[in-house]
């Protein structure tokens, strides 16, 4: 018998969704991520044991249809300069880049381990496809001042402090895209986080799609304004605080 293919092991776990993802994607790219992810595993240490045996159905899927949703709800298109902080291998932000109408990516992360990997496989490996729209940003994001349509991040820094570590890479009317799992409790201390830095809540969009790996969830952070006085903070300010908020 022979093997799946990438889009029937998809197809087989998001059955509903999956026709709307086909479309969309460069299979073959998602394939080849796919397959260096798990090839080079133990190389970069990606995944925890737990994480390593489920890198479709937690990391690939969930990036997809995290991309996805950006996609179709017209916050990134083919003319977006899209930054993904944090990204390790490239997660989710690589999977922009694998969009039959991609935009231009940048993965940005301050440790080569992780990183430097994917950037050898798309100079030299099974992803050289993508060359062109993609670039390398090595640096801790805090120090990076640049003017990004959209910002990405899963689970880099706590939020709502995602917003303050970000706020320099985002362009005036931009927005920051945090991919989050529960929600945010402490409704007051979001609005002080977000109104310091210039941000305000657009929209927040649920992902039921993903609710087989629990719950999952998108906040639209637009930049309406330049960061009050004072902000954004050191990181070490930054990380104190986010440390007394979670005990």
């Amino acid at each position: 018998m022979s093997e799946k293919t990438i889009q029937e092991e998809i197809q087989s776990i998001i059955p509903d969704l999956f026709p709307k993802l086909e479309p969309e994607f460069d299979w073959e790219l998602v394939k080849n991520f796919y397959e260096f992810l798990k090839r080079d595993n133990e190389k970069g240490g990606f995944f925890s044991r737990n994480d390593s045996e489920k890198i479709l159905e937690r990391h690939i899927i969930e990036s997809l249809v995290f991309v996805w949703k950006l996609k179709v709800t017209g916050f990134v298109s083919r003319e977006t300069n899209v930054a993904d902080v944090g990204t390790g291998p490239g997660l989710p932000g690589f999977l922009f880049a694998l969009l039959k109408k991609a935009p231009h990516v940048f993965l940005v992360d301050s440790q080569k381990r992780k990183l430097a990997l994917l950037e050898t496989e798309i100079e030299t490996g099974s992803l050289s496809k993508v060359k062109k729209r993609v670039d390398f940003i090595y640096a801790r994001t805090e120090e990076i001042s640049s003017n990004f349509d959209v910002v990405t991040s899963r689970a880099m820094v706590p939020y709502p402090y995602i917003a303050e570590v970000t706020t320099r890479m985002v362009k005036q009317k931009g927005i920051l895209c945090p991919f989050l799992a529960q929600p945010y409790q402490d409704l007051e201390k979001e609005t002080e986080v977000l109104s310091n830095n210039g941000f305000f809540m657009k929209k927040e969009i649920p992902i039921p799609e993903l609710e087989f790996v629990g719950k999952r969830h998108i906040k639209i952070l637009q930049k309406n304004s330049l960061p009050k006085k004072g902000f954004p903070r050191d990181w070490k300010e930054i990380v104190k605080e986010t440390k007394s908020k979670n005990g």
